[in-house]
């Protein structure tokens, strides 16, 4: 096991889009809402239900925690305790964040879902680590031994939500989702992937503080370490296809990796989705 922190618990923060969420319209709740946002979370049960995937939001209790805060120390210390404060009706959230929540796991088969490994999602207001500083706002995190997504809505708050802005609610559910599934089917790469690393730039290690897209990745916060760098990969290929393709077309090493995450997923049922979501790639591999 090479870091604890990656290897045993993967949290994303906000770097897998913009430094900070662009803001977009001021947005400003309407009388009628509050029925509206019971709707979206009864709809987004129903999603998740049909792969036995629980929903926790604010009600019978305030926040939740992460399974690595009852883990003995040192490894608590050293894989972080992520506190979730949820979240709930009345904050500040337009409600097309909740509907793209629910239309990213829309996108997924019942048995891709059920694949992943996902128990249960928490919809956060705030994600914070209890006893490790945070440099950044974190976006989401996969609490991949208690198998659970826990997404935060705080990166959207106050503002008219941007379907297709650089950073979506969609961005955080696809690169939560893939480290989840690549913990519990493909253990042996998250663990250690020196197939993955081989294809990097020659001299490059990861880690560090980078602000701009460098060769070889497809943002700057996939060269945080190789887990965040597969996972950003798969996010883009959901979300973003068409510019991971441009770039593919000129990063050989992005194209590599694309491949890479293609080929690895197609083993477990994955090639139609990413068929659907991606028919860019196909082009591209054909040339």
């Amino acid at each position: 096991m090479r870091a604890a922190f990656v290897v045993v618990f993967a949290g994303c923060t906000i770097g897998n889009g913009p430094a900070t969420p662009p803001k977009g319209p001021a947005w400003r709740p309407l009388p009628e809402e509050a029925s509206t946002y019971n709707k979206r979370i009864v709809a987004l049960r129903t999603t998740l239900g049909r792969a036995g995937i629980a929903l926790t939001a604010r009600g019978t209790e305030d926040f939740v925690r992460s399974s690595t805060c009852s883990m003995p120390e040192p490894i608590r210390s050293q894989v972080g305790c992520v506190r979730c404060v949820l979240a709930g009706d009345g904050d500040p959230i337009d409600d097309a964040v909740l509907e793209a929540i629910k239309t990213a796991f829309d996108r997924y088969p019942t048995a891709l879902l059920i694949a992943s490994g996902i128990e249960n999602v928490a919809l956060c207001k705030h994600i914070e680590y209890e006893n490790i500083k945070q440099g950044q706002q974190t976006a989401g995190t996969a609490d991949i031994y208690g198998h659970r997504m826990l997404l935060s809505i705080e990166p959207f708050f106050n503002q008219a939500y941007e379907e297709h802005g650089a950073f979506t609610a969609e961005d955080i559910v696809h690169h939560e989702l893939y480290h989840l599934l690549e913990f519990h089917r493909m253990r042996t790469e998250f663990t250690d992937d020196p197939e993955w690393r081989l294809y990097n730039p020659i001299g490059f290690e990861y880690g560090g503080q980078v602000t701009e897209r460098q060769v070889g990745f497809v943002n700057p916060y996939a060269a945080t370490n190789d887990v965040e760098d597969r996972a950003s990969v798969y996010q883009y290929l959901v979300v973003h296809p068409d510019e991971v393709c441009e770039l593919a077309k000129t990063d050989k090493i992005v194209r590599i990796k694309v491949g890479l995450i293609w080929s690895r997923l197609a083993a477990f049922g994955f090639e139609p989705f990413l068929r659907a979501h991606a028919p860019c790639w196909i082009t591209l591999a054909r040339k």
